[in-house]
């Protein structure tokens, strides 16, 4: 146990330097002195469920370090100094939406459409070599698809049977050759033995590489951000290719600092309501299929115009299409691209897939949840998606860290940049700076109490929403979402918003229903007979052995 004991503002600044230093974040002086307010002491751990992770750290220091880049990017571009103001009381509501408030939609809760009755959201199967396995369907396709490959119903029951009938190793093996979501519960110890935890151990939170300038289609300087800007990013142009919530959530940061940021969102694909009216506040989100050569030509006009890119695929999802880092760059030498990831864009674990729970049971997370608990089983994080949303802000203060390079001389803007964010190097992250052990409790702590988030209202083409606002008080920029609150999902152009280029709607023609069946219907049915086919031959395979 540590025994120097600290005030909450001496706790969080020490967390929040920590953080900056672990970005390579050196920022001018009036911001290195900490020109910011903590005004509040940090609540107790028992009223944020703080007990194994401090969650108003989690949720205040990431947001808090992107507010004070953004405020220090400004001063670069000619803006004024200010102020950024952290209350710590509210902090622990930012991990999940949902933790201290109710959002909602005319007054009515956020439909949680098609996620009763699903077993891979939030269950923790026990294997037949009693191990704990986290598998997951976060979308109504992977339900289907775990369905076929456990050759069992869909009954909690049926699921736990049928996993109880592998061995951990047996089934994480099959399961990756499969591209199915799922993780073992390691400990924290065996996490870094583990190959691909060595491999995330050794780099820093969010690993960050400049790319030498390469020949491109558009040999034009890049894309300059005007001088004397009316916010923080003011200019900058995103391009998101995301879904789920690590991916949107890094594009909504940067749109809260001014950036115009496009979500591009697959033409058949789903998302939740809930995850989408959080996730994606500020976005404008259009609707794009990479199967159709006139949507990859105009995704490519779009990369052309584009200071960051942000995807939230698998790499081969994307790159099939063209949009591989070395295309992007011969499209746009100075593109940042940011590829969010469950493991990380290099490793043996590079290309498997996996969502937020998979970065908590993977690092150790879940099982240090559970040490002291009942039975010591493994255990979810308070919130469930604690990384997530930490995800998106640790991708948003990368792009940010080079930005604010690049306007303050440090770096050319000709160069190329990748971002690697990844699920699980955040879940290592939070346990490295925001264990509740990690410091004594605040010397100013009693007395203070939790507080819900300060809500965000108006009106959207959803319905009227009210949902948290967010956390951080700029004195001189505040943020808002210059595009409007909430636009309907898929519904804007392809262009950037407050941009007028020019696209044509005559040059978009949909495929007809029975091209749809054939060119995404038909691999995914194919799928379900090939995962059940593979699941089969690992289990024959190790009945010979």
């Amino acid at each position: 146990m540590p025994t120097e004991f600290l005030t909450s503002r001496q706790i969080a600044e020490q967390t929040l330097q920590d953080v900056l230093n672990d970005f390579d974040i050196k920022l001018p002086s009036h911001v290195q002195n900490f020109a910011i307010d903590f005004p509040y002491p940090i609540p107790s751990p028992e009223e944020t469920n703080s007990e194994k992770l401090n969650l108003s750290l989690v949720g205040a220091i990431p947001a808090c370090a992107n507010a004070i880049i953004a405020a220090a990017i400004f001063q670069a571009r000619g803006g004024a100094a200010q102020r950024v103001g952290i209350d710590l009381r509210r902090g622990h509501n930012y991990i999940d939406p949902d933790i201290g408030m109710t959002p909602s939609l005319n007054r009515q809760e956020v439909p949680l459409d098609v996620v009763f009755g699903n077993p891979f959201l939030k269950n923790i199967y026990e294997t037949e070599d009693h191990k704990y396995a986290v598998l997951s369907a976060v979308y109504v396709d992977l339900v289907y698809q775990w369905s076929a490959f456990l050759g069992c119903s869909v009954a909690q029951s049926a699921v736990a049977e049928a996993v109880k009938s592998w061995n951990a190793t047996d089934l994480e093996e099959a399961a990756a050759a499969a591209g199915l979501p799922m993780a073992i519960c390691q400990t924290e110890e065996s996490w870094k033995r583990h190959p691909q935890g060595v491999e995330l151990g050794k780099k820093p939170w969010v690993p960050v590489e400049e790319v030498p300038s390469v020949p491109a289609e558009n040999d034009s300087l890049p894309l300059p951000l005007p001088c004397h800007p009316a916010r923080p990013l003011s200019g900058l142009r995103v391009l998101c290719l995301t879904h789920a919530i690590a991916g949107p959530s890094a594009g909504r940061t940067l749109a809260e600092h001014g950036a115009s940021a496009l979500q591009v969102m697959f033409t058949h694909g789903f998302e939740h309501l809930f995850v989408y009216s959080y996730a994606s506040l500020g976005l404008s989100t259009t609707r794009l299929s990479l199967h159709k050569e006139a949507d990859r030509a105009r995704l490519r006009t779009l990369v052309k115009d584009a200071h960051v890119w942000i995807d939230s695929y698998r790499p081969d999802a994307i790159a099939k299409f063209g949009f591989s880092n070395s295309d992007l760059h011969h499209i746009n030498h100075s593109l940042i691209i940011c590829r969010v990831t469950c493991y990380g864009t290099s490793g043996p674990w590079n290309s498997k897939p996996g969502f937020d729970m998979q970065g908590s049971s993977s690092s150790g997370m879940m099982t240090l949840m559970g040490q002291g608990v009942g039975d010591g089983q493994p255990q979810w994080p308070p919130g469930m998606v604690i990384n997530d949303y930490t995800t998106g802000y640790a991708a948003a203060l990368a792009i940010q860290s080079i930005i604010v390079k690049r306007v303050q001389g440090e770096v050319g803007a000709q160069h190329g940049w990748l971002v690697s964010p990844s699920l699980t190097g955040t879940a290592m992250a939070i346990s490295k700076y925001f264990k509740t052990s990690r410091f004594s409790p605040p010397t100013d702590q009693e007395g203070s109490h939790a507080l819900p988030p300060e809500t965000l209202e108006g009106d959207t083409g959803l319905g009227y929403l009210k949902t948290l606002a967010s956390l951080p008080k700029l004195s001189v920029t505040p943020i808002f979402y210059e595009v409007g609150l909430l636009g309907s999902l898929g519904s804007a152009l392809p262009r950037f918003p407050g941009y007028d280029a020019d696209f044509d709607l005559e040059d978009a023609t949909p495929m007809k229903k029975e091209d749809v069946a054939e060119q995404v219907g038909a691999p995914k049915a194919q799928r379900l007979e090939e995962l059940r086919k593979l699941a089969k031959a690992y289990k024959a395979r190790r009945d010979r052995t």
